[in-house]
């Protein structure tokens, strides 16, 4: 299973880091979706320059994700962006080629979201620890 987990790591690692530069540098084809909400969509993320932090946010998870480092944190930024690609995606284009994309994306964070739920549990709690937590306390949470 740790191998797995590891390709699928790497895996979403590279595929966020080549999705998220590509908005940059063009290297991959971007075909624009036949769906008029879909479309309509995307032009306000372009115009309102929230598409640029959407990329920013992809680009950072994928080189922590490569790195290996802060991989739960890494996961819950991209956990929105992936809900909302997977809902394009799915329900707007539904079209094999957008499914594949967003299955491509939404597999291996469920699988990596999973192996890394113990990092989540605290947030589940109905009631959390109150007060600002101590240097030691934030450097144990950082460094394990």
């Amino acid at each position: 299973m740790k191998i797995v987990l590891v390709v699928a790591r790497i895996f979403l690692g590279l595929f966020l880091l080549a999705n998220g530069l590509n908005f940059w540098f063009h290297w991959l084809p971007i075909t624009p979706p036949d769906s008029e909400q879909a479309t309509r969509l995307m032009d306000g993320l372009v115009f309102s320059g929230l598409f640029g932090v959407v990329k920013y946010v992809e680009v950072i998870s994928g080189v922590l994700l490569l790195a290996n480092r802060f991989v739960p944190l890494s996961l819950a930024l991209m956990l929105p962006l992936t809900v909302v690609i997977a809902y394009v995606d799915f329900i707007l284009i539904a079209t094999r080629e957008a499914s594949t994309f967003a299955l491509l994306l939404v597999v291996p964070q469920a699988l990596l979201m999973l192996a890394n739920l113990r990092s989540y549990l605290p947030l589940l709690a109905m009631r959390g620890p109150e007060g600002i937590p101590s240097a030691a306390e934030i450097r144990e949470a950082i460094t394990g």
